[in-house]
């Protein structure tokens, strides 16, 4: 039977009269507030006394984060980071307190509980904030969402006051305001101070073969220098780190970034995240504290990293099993065993030296730092394979407690 060709011809000037299609990058799409809301909700800002900023993943997009710490610093308003967007500040910014996060950093449910106006940028008013309910923020405490785009402000209608903005043009608004007293500041400071003190005293004595995973997590970064990326992979591991930025950085750590697993503790990122840093940052040293469990989540691409022959710096915070889970399963069941939790010994600092890299057993704390220099200083892809004991981190301590008073398991 016949079959129908049809040819499609253009002429050589076709389409190039038409408007030019740049494909370039352009600038982000920025919100400008309504001045009638922006000037209502400076009136709200400006009546407090005790009013507290918590900042999440919306700074850091729109780039505000040095516009959120001039502001705050010029007003003397304490700064909370969401715990689980970029960090928005150093951790050792005087403005800076630590997570809004009762249970890693526990001064900030007094902050919340006496302030006056919290003032959330960025952010959302989701599982992690309590959807903006008592008993986290308080019935009388003034709460105002900031976001630069009408899909998050529907999520903050529990607010009592919701301004679309671009957060950089609302610090730059707020700053205009006359600067709060320097007390509040003083005290929220005072308090993590004192914080740093008890974390540090909290810190069982142990036999010099045992290690908590909170002293391995403050001597890796003792290990570092400003400027450096630390990378955390793990469960209870993501939990003790995340401590130990907060009070590294309040003496004086000024790290260049961190990375890690987020809200829930995504197992097996470490890695893949650390090798993307350090080809983004070849100058930079990277190095990961990584769970055994998380590593053996996602260990694997660390084949990656030696193909593109990246010196990044994994840290195993080896306490021999899936320890998140196993403290959960100690304290909900009758038996109080675990359950397909505990791993045999693994030599994980031998896997990379078999794969060409540097490789270091620490089984006493005084090694840690001595063993951290040496991993960088060999300009390898490294492991430092330190064996802990497990210890149940304030979070996962909270969590199981919530469930035993409700009986979900």
């Amino acid at each position: 039977m016949p079959v129908d060709i049809m040819f499609s011809s253009f002429e050589q000037d076709a389409m190039r009269d038409e408007r030019p299609f740049d494909r370039g990058a352009k600038p982000t799409a920025r919100a400008w507030p309504c001045p009638d809301d922006l000037e209502q909700a400076l009136a709200a800002i400006s009546r407090a006394q005790k009013p507290i900023i918590i900042g999440g993943h919306g700074v850091w997009w729109s780039g505000a984060e040095a516009s959120l710490e001039a502001c705050a610093t010029k007003l003397n308003i304490p700064v909370f980071n969401v715990p689980y967007h970029q960090k928005l500040l150093s951790e050792a910014s005087a403005v800076y307190m630590g997570l809004a996060d009762i249970h890693q950093y526990h001064p900030s449910q007094q902050a919340i509980d006496e302030s006056d106006v919290v003032i959330m940028v960025g952010t959302r008013l989701d599982n992690q904030m309590n959807f903006g309910n008592p008993p986290l923020f308080p019935s009388g405490t003034h709460l105002i969402c900031v976001n630069g785009s009408h899909e998050e402000i529907e999520m903050n209608r529990a607010a009592d006051r919701v301004l679309l903005s671009d957060p950089g043009a609302f610090f730059s608004a707020l700053a205009e305001l006359d600067p709060f007293t320097p007390d509040w500041l003083a005290t929220n400071r005072d308090r993590r101070a004192q914080w740093v003190k008890d974390m540090l005293a909290d810190i069982p004595e142990l036999d010099d073969g045992q290690i908590h995973p909170l002293q391995l997590a403050l001597d890796v970064q003792a290990a570092m220098s400003d400027g450096d990326w630390l990378v955390i992979d793990g469960g209870n591991t993501h939990f003790w780190s995340e401590i130990s930025v907060n009070i590294a950085g309040w003496n004086g750590l000024k790290l260049g970034s961190i990375l890690h697993p987020g809200t829930f503790s995504m197992l097996g990122v470490g890695v893949p995240f650390a090798s993307v840093a350090k080809l983004n940052q070849p100058d930079k040293n990277v190095v990961v504290i990584s769970g055994d469990g998380a590593f053996l989540s996602g260990g694997s691409s660390i084949e990656a990293a030696f193909q593109e022959k990246l010196p990044i710096v994994v840290v195993i915070d080896n306490n021999g099993g899936l320890d998140c889970i196993s403290q959960q399963q100690e304290r909900l069941f009758s038996n109080r065993q675990h359950f397909a939790t505990d791993f045999r010994d693994i030599p994980f600092h031998t896997m990379f030296e078999g794969l060409g890299g540097y490789g270091e057993l620490v089984e006493k704390r005084a090694d840690i730092i001595p063993a951290v220099e040496r991993a960088l200083a060999s300009g390898k892809t490294a492991c430092v394979n330190v064996k802990t004991v497990g210890h149940i981190s304030p979070i996962v301590l909270a969590t199981t407690s919530k469930r035993d008073k409700a009986s979900i398991e």
